[in-house]
């Protein structure tokens, strides 16, 4: 994907729209007749590669509100569709928004073939509803209202919900996941953190629930994931097995995790992406973070610091939760002897916000705390092979 030089075609763009969502199901299995459980495992995983690679140009279905926010420094736009990313001018007809739309919803159709499995068990019916919130809480980040589809949806048009009804159904969907879900094999972490558990949810609800100004509902379920002694700070932030709640696992042959190589200066010539002033400048001298930036070869790339964070060869692991967000969430919450402990591991001394920005930073949850603070409102406009395929989107 790297090397191909990409044609866009607004012609491509619009021809490929229906009279329908454009989200019908790649699954091969039926819905409608009893499966096995390894069929339903079969169809989980596919589940599990629609949200981690919507498509080809997946990379950028995951860095689209990251791109949006504060915490980049561009170092090339080889697609100009990227430069309007970041400069939030985003077009209607810009293709990297249809797919980003049209591949959400791939995503959710296949979750939701899943729930119409007669013989899926509650524990597959709470993984597939925890991939439809997570995928739901892309839309609501990136559109704030968006349809709601489940799985009794028909391929009608369907008018937008707004944005509290997005969030409830969300809420809904990581309630059922968290009780149904399994738990977090302790015996063994890194591959049970590859998949949706009762843990997983508890984290996603917990941001949500920030998100929702529901701060006591947020700390509980932080202060849960803390006490529960599953999880722990890392001292060396490159080593987090221990921290990491859920993660989807990057594959260097499927290609699914490119974020880590645009945001490395191995790709500086095509889209690439250094860390900004303003967030490295957060990083001191002593703080164990420091490992996650490139600091000794700024001066060689023309004084760019790039992120460390993930791997460089198409293979970066997308991480979804990890304890020190609960910690920070419950510090906001309160809890003020939780930043201190966060502090501790990390040897720092940020305000509490500068902290989540530094220890948030390139997870995907920038852009939502500069819309709760105010900073940004920006909202991108629907697709237009969207609203034509849909004629009540725009209503």
């Amino acid at each position: 994907m790297k090397k191909i030089v990409l044609i866009f075609s607004v012609i491509g763009l619009l021809t490929s729209c229906s009279k329908d969502l454009e989200i019908s199901s790649e699954a091969s299995l039926s819905a409608n007749k009893a499966l096995s459980s390894e069929d339903v495992d079969k169809l989980l995983n596919g589940l599990y590669n629609a949200v981690q690679k919507p498509n080809d140009y997946g990379y950028f279905n995951i860095m689209l509100t990251e791109i949006m926010a504060d915490n980049y420094k561009p170092y090339k736009f080889q697609w100009f569709q990227v430069k309007n990313i970041y400069e939030k001018t985003i077009p209607a007809k810009d293709i990297l928004l249809g797919y980003q739309y049209r591949d959400y919803y791939k995503g959710i159709s296949r979750a939701n073939t899943i729930l119409r499995v007669p013989t899926a068990t509650n524990a597959q019916k709470g993984q597939a509803r925890y991939c439809r919130a997570l995928t739901y809480l892309r839309l609501f980040d990136i559109y704030e209202k968006v349809p709601l589809v489940d799985e009794n949806y028909k391929g009608d048009p369907i008018a937008v919900s707004p944005k509290e009804a997005v969030l409830n159904f969300i809420v809904d969907d990581l309630k059922f996941a968290k009780e149904h879900s399994p738990e977090i094999n302790q015996l063994n972490l890194e591959q049970s953190q590859k998949f949706p558990t009762k843990e997983a949810a508890s984290a996603l609800l917990a941001r949500v629930y920030r998100v929702q100004g529901k701060m006591t509902e947020a700390t509980a379920e932080a202060e849960a994931l803390i006490t529960s002694g599953k999880f722990s700070l890392a001292e060396n932030p490159l080593e987090r097995t221990s921290e990491v709640i859920f993660r989807f696992a990057g594959n260097k042959a499927a290609e699914n995790g490119e974020w880590g190589w645009i945001m490395s200066w191995e790709a500086r010539n095509w889209n690439c992406f250094g860390a900004s002033d303003e967030l490295t400048a957060l990083v001191k001298a002593n703080d164990t973070r420091r490992i996650l930036f490139d600091f000794e070869n700024s001066a060689d790339r023309k004084g760019y610091v790039f992120s460390k964070k993930y791997k460089t060869e198409s293979n970066s692991d997308l991480l979804v939760s990890r304890i020190a967000e609960m910690y920070l969430i419950s510090a906001e919450g309160g809890n003020s002897n939780r930043l201190t402990e966060l502090q501790t591991i990390r040897k720092s001394s940020l305000s509490l916000d500068d902290e989540r920005r530094l220890e948030m930073s390139f997870e995907w949850t920038r852009w939502q705390d500069l819309k709760l603070k105010g900073v940004e409102k920006y909202v991108p406009p629907y697709p237009q092979n969207a609203l034509d395929a849909n004629v009540l989107l725009g209503s």
